[in-house]
């Protein structure tokens, strides 16, 4: 029998230490953060605004604890190994210490027994790309209307049946030449159909492979679905992981004021401005865990199975040799890779091709067709049944226009997927050029926010100093904190869009779903040639 006393004793005084400060725990690039703050202090708070705060941070606590450990347990055994689960049991009250501490041992236990693997942004794609619906039925409207080209050309093949009759006069009398069953066997051959056979063929090939294409451009938007809700997941958890932050160091200027203000009652005012700041801060909290649920919800389409606490291996995928890695490093070179062999635009191309096939099954229609026919039929001169053989010929003399009418609306169609395919290059090649703009332009950003938030990190940390002194006031360092999280919070923005944006210039490249499986959704894809402009940032 497994004893945990042991094994909790190794922590304990770990966990003394770390009583009243506030910790940050990171493993595997999963950052916690988690801040605990004495009962003694939240005695000393009258207020009744105070004391909602004190309730709200306590509700944060324990709400932060069963988020990321509870909910994720597949990273518990991860945490044990490093022993900072001390710092998250605390959290909870003296009563509760043991369950808990029973629990997420066996949480523990229970990962360290099954030992599953996190789920990387290959996976994420390449299962979708397997199994997700839109591309299954891509792959069946494709197989359906590859049928459609062997009933086409089956018209060039003998149509062979039989007859079979039962005969009877009214008179009763049946002659022994006719008898009361016959079989009549027929076979008929056509000769010339003035084309509308092979165009009809010809415009069932060019459906089929309009099909193929619109199946290869949902492999790339489910990949750039699957792909952006994996990325967005990381996003909202790193700003959540920021929100924390946020949320603690303004409770380290809220703990100061408060301590002034215990001292000198006309400093009150200033307790409340920063109780206000520190309430806006939780909200804020709030809204960022809001936006990682969604994120994880709308990855459980792509993933339905259990899910980790943070994104695994993102660094890998965008480095040289990742999935992600390699993109046109120029604006030329991303408009040049939007050739006509673009899924999005093949489409069109064979739409073209169809529009032009049914153009001639139209103009077919003004030329005779000769079949030849053989059957087995009475012969009322010989008293018997004999071969029967036929040419056929079948002229249109006269048809009222509906021969003409039906070119010109042919005509028409295919007038209307020239321009089509005319839109679809310029809206392929804007598409291409926006998106790597949108890559340039979060590169850019990311860069010059961390720098500017390394900056403002310093000096929240000088701000705090001088207030510390009486040399700054609070209002400049509560102003300090807001645009320190502003800066931060929009450089780690800028770091994701960033990544984002090579996704979304991959797929308009249509480089995007082959990266991630040689064979999405069990159909093979051809390779596309390497480019000397493609290289990693």
């Amino acid at each position: 029998m497994f004893c945990i006393r042991p094994l909790w004793g190794t922590f304990s005084k770990q966990c003394r230490q770390v009583w009243d400060k506030a910790h940050l725990v990171e493993f595997h690039n999963t950052k916690y953060l988690s801040l605990r703050r004495a009962p003694s202090q939240l005695c000393q708070i009258h207020a009744i605004g105070v004391r909602q705060l004190a309730d709200l941070q306590k509700s944060f606590q324990f709400e932060n604890f069963t988020f990321n450990v509870l909910g994720n347990y597949l990273l518990m055994y991860q945490i044990a190994s490093q022993k900072p689960i001390c710092l998250f049991l605390f959290f909870l009250k003296p009563a509760d210490r043991l369950p808990m501490r029973i629990a997420a041992l066996a949480l523990a236990m229970f990962a360290a027994s099954t030992g599953l693997r996190a789920q990387t942004l290959p996976q994420v794609v390449e299962r979708a790309l397997q199994a997700y619906p839109s591309i299954q039925s891509a792959n069946a409207k494709a197989q359906a209307t590859r049928a459609d080209i062997d009933k086409a050309r089956s018209a060039h093949q003998p149509q062979i049946g039989v007859t079979a009759a039962g005969n009877q006069y009214a008179s009763g009398s049946i002659p022994s030449s006719v008898g009361r069953t016959s079989v009549s066997p027929t076979a008929k051959l056509n000769l010339w159909s003035g084309g509308r056979i092979e165009a009809e063929a010809s415009r069932a090939e060019a459906l089929t492979r309009a099909a193929e294409f619109q199946r290869d451009l949902t492999l790339d938007d489910v990949a750039q679905q699957a792909s952006e809700a994996y990325l967005n997941w990381d996003k909202t958890a790193d700003l959540y992981s920021l929100a924390v932050r946020n949320l603690n160091s303004h409770r380290e200027t809220l703990d100061d004021i408060q301590k002034i203000a215990q001292v000198d009652k006309g400093r009150r005012i200033d307790y409340e401005q920063a109780l206000v700041r520190t309430e806006n801060a939780a909200l804020a909290l709030q809204q960022r865990k809001a936006d990682l649920a969604q994120a994880m919800q709308r990855l459980r389409r792509f993933w339905p199975g259990e899910m980790d606490a943070r994104p695994v291996g993102l660094d890998a995928v965008v480095a040289e040799n990742g999935v992600l890695g390699k993109i046109p490093m120029s604006l030329a070179a991303a408009v040049d890779r939007v050739t006509d062999d673009l899924p999005g635009i093949a489409q069109y191309r064979a739409q073209v091709e169809a529009a032009q096939a049914a153009v001639k099954v139209a103009q077919g229609q003004y030329w005779p067709s000769v079949d030849a026919a053989v059957s087995r039929q009475f012969n009322a001169n010989t008293l018997r049944f004999e071969t029967f053989s036929q040419i056929l010929l079948n002229a249109p003399l006269y048809t009222g226009g509906a021969t003409s009418a039906l070119i010109e609306a042919a005509q028409g169609q295919l007038k209307a997927a020239q321009f089509s395919l005319d839109e679809a290059r310029l809206i392929a090649r804007e598409k291409a050029a926006l998106a790597w703009q949108e890559w340039a332009s979060a590169r850019s950003r990311a860069t010059v926010g961390n720098a500017q938030s390394d900056v403002g990190d310093k000096v929240v940390d000088g701000y705090r100093q001088q207030f510390r002194v009486a040399r700054r006031s609070l209002l400049d360092l509560l102003n300090i904190q807001a645009d320190s999280f502003n800066y931060r919070s929009a450089a780690r923005a800028a770091f994701h869009d960033e990544r984002l944006a090579r996704v979304r210039l991959l797929a308009a490249t249509g480089d995007l779903a082959r990266r991630f499986s040689p064979e999405p959704g069990s159909v093979s894809q051809t390779d596309s040639s390497a480019h000397p402009e493609y290289k990693n940032n």
